[in-house]
């Protein structure tokens, strides 16, 4: 005859296995980010930058401001900061299409613009291959950019507490990057960290960033 304390392992198998399925089924999946949200236009967001290398020596905050520009004779949204130069996006998807240099010169474009795959969900991967033209002397290179939406978490920086997705991704250049991306919020950036290999044709270099703060517009 079986003992009570061997009974009582016996019922409580089937009893642990229900809880799991339950506690399964009433798990919260990741959500969906359609597309990236767009602050307004004059809204100012510093970051803690810290940086060596092909990215350059640097320590201290980066104050980036949206706002109004064109490109090519089309609109477009500049995201810049007089430390690190201005980064062209385009005004509904946010795509990267072109930079400038600190002092305002063309830099480099995209084509097709730089963007992440939408909709981002957790596991997503994808593959882009982007055109990228230096403006100078307009040389032409092909980039190819392996991504993956790693996962949704929240991430805290000293401006807060947000829910974000992880992305990372690795170029033909040699270029890695983790960044921490918040659509919802209309964030592109909450933290990031960069690292170019030796055989990067800017060299080796390392770049993490964090949010500071963020004041938005009216």
């Amino acid at each position: 005859m079986d003992s009570l304390p061997e009974r009582r392992h016996v019922l409580a198998l089937p009893i642990a296995a229900a809880l799991a399925v339950w506690l399964s089924a009433c798990a919260t999946p990741p959500p969906t980010a359609q597309r990236m949200g767009i602050p307004p236009m004059g809204t100012v967001s510093t970051y803690h930058r810290i940086s060596s290398g092909s990215f350059g020596t640097y320590d201290g905050q980066v104050v980036w401001t949206h706002a109004p520009a064109t490109w090519e004779g089309k609109p477009v949204i500049a995201f810049g900061a007089p430390q690190a130069g201005v980064s062209l996006h385009d005004p509904v998807s946010f795509a990267q299409v072109a930079s400038l240099t600190p002092a305002g010169k063309p830099y480099v474009s995209y084509d097709p613009p730089l963007d992440y795959a939408w909709p981002l969900t957790v596991g997503k991967t994808w593959r882009s291959v982007n055109t990228v033209t230096v403006q100078a002397t307009g040389q032409k290179t092909p980039v190819t950019t392996d991504f993956k939406v790693t996962a949704f978490e929240k991430v805290t920086v000293p401006a807060g507490t947000f829910d974000a997705y992880r992305i990372e991704w690795v170029t033909s250049q040699g270029e890695s990057e983790t960044r921490w991306v918040a659509p919802a919020a209309g964030i592109a950036t909450v933290k990031r960290h960069v690292e170019r290999v030796a055989s990067h044709p800017q060299g080796p270099g390392v770049l993490d960033a964090q949010l500071l703060s963020r004041t938005l517009a009216r």
